[in-house]
């Protein structure tokens, strides 16, 4: 066995003495300071991907005497990431090609003091940051739209500090929502934030880029240089916290706390919507929607004969999978060639010792794989169920995504034709009425998009919450079956209990508990229906009880209930394993439990959840 370690080690220690060709070294031009905007980049360079294509990249900081571009065409840059302006600047001619866009959302807001209500509001007031060139352009025509043109107030320079926010001497200013909040809500400070994405100005940022020469010199190393940039971001934003601490570390250049890098990295990838686009993708259409905006801002010449079309090398959407053993055979370095030609040797001697052990396993120990196998299989017939759950969350996602652009709209128009009438002494109750009616429905939709992108969340993490708050939740989620079926809850609660634990998965059981309760007071037609659920604090636990009158359960089945793939005529939903789910989150997950007994007129479900975690 010694001499088998040692093997070992003489060939790790010759893959990494194989590691001497030399890196071609390239540059990558950023468009701000080092912080988590780019930490898809720093990622791929820690994480190897770049080496693997034999590429050395060094990144340069923004300074203010060069454009991003100007630093890839004139500055001898490789590569450049830049805001949405680059859809400009190849339009009105520079040899520049778009490679990727990881931001599909604009962070840049405009903040004002809490006095300040609507855009509207900013006529004859002082804002800072809003300059006349196109980087300013969402947040120029989020105003144009509420009658605020640029002589309407008037612009300071910005400073890129909140110093003069604070101290209210101006009355709004130009941030970026993933940074200059922070500080904000660190100082208590309290603003109101118009975004301009909710607005219909949908622009992107974060997008890379090289010249043309570059690409027609090597189209090569372009393609796997942009791979590489993707896989390094989707790296990032599984492990953000990682990522923070690299930055503390190796490229930290503006002093920031961990915290603060945490609170841009939760921003980042809202902005991102992996769960709507592909990491790096590019939407043409979008393109073509910003370079009409740009025209008709004048920031492109009208008389341009550049296809937008051609702006994008590739199609990302349609490349994502590429990172995989075949891509680093085909275009790793030598030295990676050499590891894998390691690592694979080593694998295949452990096959083999694998083997030779098998030979001499017992028939003990060949029942007892049978039992596992069996189990396995069991276990894979629940997840299929819970698949079925993460498929119907990522179709929420989207249903959200696409609902939302036109809610905020409707918003939008709703307060311009307020602003309009009250700004022409039209007073008008009954529209007035209406057009609260409105605003309200469109908020309460938006609500609901929320609940239920919240229960069908894939996160997984704990997070303290108040109990009542997540129980109200899911009555909102169930509000429709209730009524639907003539049910009337009643909630019995108390005020503030905070408990910490998986949140998504006890919202999960609330609604999987209330949906059978529905369900056997529907087969059973019961007159006067009632679901009531109340919340109590014991000395050692908290208490959810979840109670119907729909006549209760079988005594004879009453303990199989929880049993996977037990159903009864109350109690069906097609699969049965809802109550079955249910206990596994609560016990094994939540490590709480979960029972049922009946009681007068119908069964009351119990939830109980240990107090020595708030």
């Amino acid at each position: 066995m010694k001499a088998f370690f040692l093997f070992l080690y003489f060939f790790f220690a010759l893959s990494l003495w194989a590691k001497s060709e030399t890196l071609r070294p390239i540059t990558l031009q950023l468009q701000w300071k080092h912080q988590f905007e780019f930490a898809g980049f720093y990622a791929a360079k820690e994480q190897g991907y770049y080496e693997a294509v034999g590429l050395d990249v060094s990144f340069v900081e923004y300074e203010s005497n060069s454009t991003v571009v100007g630093a890839v065409l004139d500055k001898g840059m490789d590569y450049g990431v830049g805001y949405s302006s680059v859809i400009a600047e190849y339009m009105n001619g520079k040899p520049i090609v778009l490679l990727a866009n990881f931001f599909k959302h604009s962070p840049l807001a405009l903040v004002t003091q809490k006095s300040i209500q609507t855009p509207a509001d900013l006529k004859n007031k002082k804002i800072m940051g809003l300059s006349d060139n196109i980087d300013s352009i969402t947040v120029v025509n989020m105003l144009s739209k509420f009658g605020v043109d640029r002589s309407d107030y008037e612009n300071i320079p910005t400073d890129f500090k909140i110093d003069s926010f604070v101290s209210k001497e101006i009355d709004a200013m130009s941030l970026f929502t993933t940074n200059e909040i922070y500080d904000l809500n660190r100082l208590g400070i309290a603003f109101n934030v118009f975004n301009p994405s909710l607005y219909g100005q949908e622009y992107y940022d974060v997008n890379l880029f090289t010249s043309a020469k570059k690409l027609q010199n090597n189209p090569k190393e372009v393609k796997e240089f942009t791979k590489a940039s993707i896989a390094g971001w989707k790296y990032a934003l599984e492990h953000k916290e990682e990522l923070c601490e690299l930055i503390l570390q190796k490229y930290n250049t503006q002093k920031k706390t961990k915290e603060a890098l945490m609170f841009e990295a939760l921003q980042i990838e809202n902005l991102m919507l992996q769960n709507v686009y592909p990491i790096g993708s590019i939407d043409i259409q979008r393109v073509k929607m910003m370079a009409n905006e740009f025209k008709q801002a004048g920031f492109i010449n009208k008389d341009t004969k550049k296809d937008i079309e051609n702006i994008v090398f590739v199609d990302l959407n349609e490349e994502q999978t590429v990172w995989n053993l075949e891509y680093y055979l085909k275009y790793a370095s030598a030295s990676m060639i050499w590891q894998i030609v390691a690592f694979l040797f080593v694998v295949l001697v452990l096959v083999v010792w694998r083997n030779y052990i098998g030979k001499r396993l017992n028939a003990e120990l060949q029942e007892k794989m049978q039992n596992a196998i069996e189990e396995t299989r069991e276990k894979d017939k629940i997840l299929f169920h819970q698949n079925k759950l993460a498929s119907m969350g990522e179709m929420m996602q989207n249903i959200a995504h696409q609902w939302r652009q036109p809610l905020s709209q409707v918003n939008s128009a709703v307060l311009v034709i307020d602003d309009m009438l009250e700004s022409r002494g039209i007073k008008d109750d009954m529209l007035e009425e209406k057009l609260l009616e409105i605003e309200n429905l469109t908020n309460y939709m938006s609500k609901t998009i929320s609940d239920f992108k919240e229960f069908y969340s894939k996160s997984k993490h704990k997070e303290k919450f108040i109990l009542e708050d997540l129980i109200y939740e899911a009555i909102k989620i169930m509000q429709g079956r209730l009524k639907e079926n003539g049910i009337s809850l009643e909630f019995d609660e108390w005020k503030g209990k905070r408990y910490e634990t998986f949140k998504s998965e006890l919202m999960q059981v609330l609604v999987i508990i209330l949906s059978n309760a529905i369900e056997a007071h529907h087969e059973n037609k019961t007159k006067n229906a009632q679901i009531k659920i109340y919340l109590v604090e014991e000395m050692q636990y908290y208490l959810i009880e979840i109670c119907d009158n729909a006549g209760g359960i079988d005594e004879s089945i009453l303990e199989k209930v929880f049993e996977p793939y037990f159903t009864t005529k109350h109690m069906s939903q097609g699969t049965g394993l809802g109550l079955y789910i249910a206990k596994l989150i609560i016990e094994e997950s939540i490590m709480g439990e979960l029972s049922v007994e009946n009681i007068e007129d119908g069964a009351c479900f119990k939830i109980k959840l240990g107090i020595n975690n708030e």
